[in-house]
Order: structure tokens, then sequence, then C-alpha cells
């Protein structure tokens, strides 16, 4: 029988550094960490405990592999069974692992391993397992930019991924609970390690779906297919405060979106279209009126300085909303000064220069450059000439300025 993975691949670490001594003398058996749910699957690992002696990798260890397992057995399998990979329901064809444990009713058992290794010794393990009965379920979905949601929101006819957490009051349980929810298009993905994965294929028509459970009573979470009608609101974001529109001379930016459906933000970006009111000052790369980037944003030529309006709407629809900002044509900076770091020394006490992206001014104090507040929204760093009010004669000089 193998070892846990955690045990397989701690001791392949240390068999690429050396493989001539031996692992200890001991064994281990490794099951869910937390609270079993009732009903729910947890992969059951054992074998030598190489990796595991006094919590730490022993140096120089190669384990030994069973060769004739003499008991793995529940101290109540009312509470928690013991059952072969193939009985799993979804069979040996997906289970990674020979043996798992079952929850079957609230309490606690003790799990017992006992084998014969390839060195001649017996060894045996045991642990503790807790079993409880869920009471709630909670979808959860990760979006592209890390965030997580529980109300789901799906392009027409677009395949997404959701997992589940299920709940014992306020404790997160653990393991993979067969057919926790259901609800039409929902498909369940086998999981050996208790994520509880499900896809959704949504349908072709707008429609709200609240996910369904024969197992507990209270299930958050909704599944929601939008067409580009039911999309209510895109905002715009042209820069950060680490980053203004500032330019030397014309060229293009990036101008991102978050598409919003009744006040949510979708999860999977999809491209957008902007329409220019101010030519002059911005345009399509092309110096298209009206031009269709991809999910992740617009490229936009910067031709002036100025106030650049854009309208932005889903391809081929109706203008939602309009956004206005400023776009800022600066002095390029003196040779040496293009990207500063605190690091950095500098030559006059007093004197200022503009941290990249034009955000911020940098001061001269004490021979290094220190970063000041960000300049307000509306404004820019550019370098002025020294006899601006304020400079240092003779330095270099960069202050906060707004449109001219």
């Amino acid at each position: 029988m193998p070892m846990s993975r955690l045990v397989d691949s701690r001791c392949i670490v240390v068999l690429a550094v050396a493989a001539t001594a031996s692992c200890g003398n001991g064994a281990v058996v490794g099951g869910p960490q937390g609270t079993l749910a009732v009903g729910a699957y947890f992969p059951l690992g054992y074998g030598d405990d190489c990796a595991t002696q006094n919590g730490k990798l022993p140096p120089l260890c190669v384990p030994h592999h069973v060769t004739e397992m003499l008991e793995l057995s529940s101290s109540d399998p009312s509470v928690a069974e013991v059952v072969a990979g193939q009985n799993v329901p979804t069979g040996a064809a997906t289970a990674l692992y020979p043996n798992y444990v079952l929850g079957k009713g609230p309490g606690q058992a003790t799990l017992r391993f006992k084998a014969r290794f390839n060195d001649g010794s017996v060894r045996q393990a045991s642990t503790t397992v807790r079993v409880d009965s869920p009471d709630s379920i909670k979808l959860l979905a990760v979006c592209d930019d890390g965030s997580s949601v529980t109300n789901l929101l799906a392009s027409l006819g677009a395949q997404e991924h959701f997992s589940l957490q299920i709940y014992a009051g306020t404790e997160e349980l653990v393991g993979w609970l067969p057919n926790a929810v259901t609800a039409d298009g929902v498909t369940q993905v086998y999981d050996d390690w208790g994520n509880n994965p499900y896809v959704w294929q949504a349908p072709a028509t707008p429609v709200v779906l609240q996910l369904q459970s024969a197992i507990v009573s209270k299930v958050t979470g909704t599944l929601a297919s939008f067409g580009p009608e039911q999309v209510t609101d895109i905002t715009l974001r042209p820069s950060t405060d680490t980053y203004r529109n500032a330019f030397t001379q014309p060229g293009d930016f990036n101008v991102g979106h978050t598409i919003l459906v009744n006040g949510q933000s979708i999860c999977h970006p999809l491209p957008v279209e902007l329409h220019s009111s101010t030519p002059a000052v911005c345009s399509g790369p092309a110096d298209e009126l009206v031009w269709t980037g991809d999910e992740y944003g617009a490229q936009t030529a910067a031709h002036a300085e100025g106030l650049c309006a854009l309208g932005v709407s889903m391809p081929g629809l109706p203008v939602l909303t309009t956004q206005s900002f400023p776009i800022f044509f600066v002095t390029a900076p003196p040779a040496g000064l293009e990207i500063l770091a605190t690091t950095d020394p500098c030559a006059a006490e007093g004197e200022t220069a503009c941290q990249y992206g034009y955000g911020q001014v940098d001061l001269c104090t004490s021979g290094h450059w220190v970063v000041q507040p960000y300049c307000p929204p509306d404004q820019v760093c550019d370098f002025v000439p020294d006899t601006t009010s304020g400079c240092i004669a003779g330095t270099v000089c960069a202050k906060c300025r707004g449109l001219r």
C-alpha cells in the first residue's frame, strides 16, 4: 500500500539528496486535518514515518514500503468507516488512493494502521477522526482577479467552475461530499481533497438559479446567466495613483474596465466598446471614434494634453456611461532620473524630481530621494524650470500640476 502524498513527496526530495540511510522505525497514518462531514470521503495515507519524525524531515531518509497490510480499521464504523477506493461513489477510475475514510455519524473515532514493511519490521500507528453533520452550504467561485463571490455571474452559454464550503454551525467541514447541491446544468466533479468542485453550463438565455440541497436546509449562493443587454453599468480604469496618463510625446495607453450586472462585477471580463467624444485629445489606436478592445481593456491613443471623454458600452449596444479623465504631456526626465529609488543618491538637498509614473514628487533629503504623498487625482508630477517659485536655482525641480 502506498503512503500519503505528503510522505511520498517529502521522502522523494530526500532521496534526490542521498539514498544511503534508512528512515525511522515508526509508521504514520493520516486522515482529515479538520472535522469530516457526515457523508463525505477523505483519502487515507499511511506508511513509513520518514517525513514526520519529530515534526521535521530526518536527514538522509529512505522510506521503507509496505509489503503486507495487517490492519486498517476504525474503532467506531458508525462514526468513521474505512472504505476501499473502488467503493467511492465515482469508483476506482477517479479515486487516487486505495483507501478512504467516510463520515458516517457525528462523533469521534480512532483509525488504526498496522503493516509489515520491506525491512521485515511490523509497525503501527493511529489517528483520531472527528465527524459532524453539516447544516449549511455556501457557494464559492474564484474570479480572474483573485476575488471570490457567492453569487456567480456567467455570460450566456459559458461554462463556469465553483466549489462549496460546507459548515456545521460556524465550523467549516472537510471531505468530498457526493451530491451536496443540485441545479439545472450543474455537474459535480470528483476531488480527492474535499474542495467539492462543480461545473455549471450556463444556458443560452438569462436565468437565475438557487442551488438546492437534499442534505442541508440552508444553501447560500445563486447562479445567474446574463447577456449584453443585462449589463447595467461599466466603469473605466484609465489610470491609477501609481501611474498617471502622462506622456512626453503622443502614445498609446490601456483603458481597463469592470462590467457590472445589477451592481455586481462579473468574474471573467468581456470586451467592451469605447466611444471618444474628444478625438483631438484621445481616440482609438488608429484614430477611431468607436473601437473595441479585448477582455482586459482597450488600447487608446493620446494626442494632446486635455480632458479625454470616453463613453463605454457592450459591443454594438448604446453607451451606458461616459467618463472623463485628464491626459498630460510632461517634460522628459533628465538623464539618470527616469526611474528613482530611495537608495539612489541625489545631488542637492531640497531638489525634487518625478517618481516613475508621474504620480508623486521625490524630495532630496540627506543625500537620498524620499517619496512625497501622491499628487491629487486630477494632477501630475512634471519637471519645471529651476526659476519656478519654490524651486532651488541650479537644481532639478518637479511639482504637481493640473491641466494647462
